[in-house]
């Protein structure tokens, strides 16, 4: 008795065993379904990214500012406004009204320790030259040379500023200059910026405008 007994059970366990064997195939036979809710998530993650970098894209084509650091020192320009900054502290913002600029550097051409801020563009119609320097706490202005005597004969604007050396430069087109080797072209005033705050004129060439 006690021997049909056991056999019973073993029965019992083999036929659970092959019943779990079975479900566990059935399992791995249906294919895996994805909620739409899953769906719905990597579709918006998608249009977020998609919507983050048009954003950036439009801000970074907009943006109209230049900038310049010498130091801890920084100068920007955007919309107008000239803004000196000495360790992210703002010194002077200066309002300029229908101001495109064209040139920024922050240098020290005179080599005392105290950076210069120099800023062109056109204000309206009208090329302008701003010039600043930093000296005990404080932005002061520097007056740029105006363009005079031998200098200015034939002027006809195409204004630009740059750096070459130790040396600020302003060129600018000319036309028509008797006094010239060529009658036409570009006229590069080379100045020196001392210490004492003055300027002089090293030296001006002026030079033939390339094929563009």
């Amino acid at each position: 008795m006690a021997k049909l007994f056991k056999f019973f059970l073993l029965l019992i366990l083999l036929g659970f065993l092959a019943y779990i064997f079975v479900y566990i195939s059935d399992l791995d036979d249906q294919p895996e379904t994805t909620e739409m809710t899953d769906i719905d998530v990597v579709k918006a993650y998608g249009d977020s990214l998609s919507r983050i970098a048009v954003d950036d894209t439009v801000s970074k084509s907009s943006a109209t500012s230049l900038t310049s650091a010498f130091e801890d020192f920084t100068i920007v320009v955007e919309e107008g406004i000239i803004r000196i900054e000495k360790s992210h502290s703002k010194l002077i913002d200066k309002k300029i009204d229908n101001f495109s600029p064209s040139s920024v550097f922050a240098t020290d051409l005179n080599g005392n320790q105290l950076p210069e801020f120099w800023v062109a563009g056109l204000e309206g119609k009208n090329y302008r030259i701003f010039a600043f320097e930093y000296e005990a706490g404080k932005v002061k202005p520097i007056r740029f040379p105006a363009i005079m005597g031998r200098q200015r004969f034939g002027f006809a604007g195409g204004d630009s500023l740059y750096l070459e050396k130790s040396a600020i430069v302003h060129s600018f087109n000319f036309e028509n200059d008797s006094y010239s080797d060529i009658t036409s072209g570009i006229r590069a005033c080379f100045y020196k910026y001392g210490a004492d705050g003055s300027f002089v004129l090293s030296k001006t060439l002026d030079l033939e405008k390339k094929d563009e």
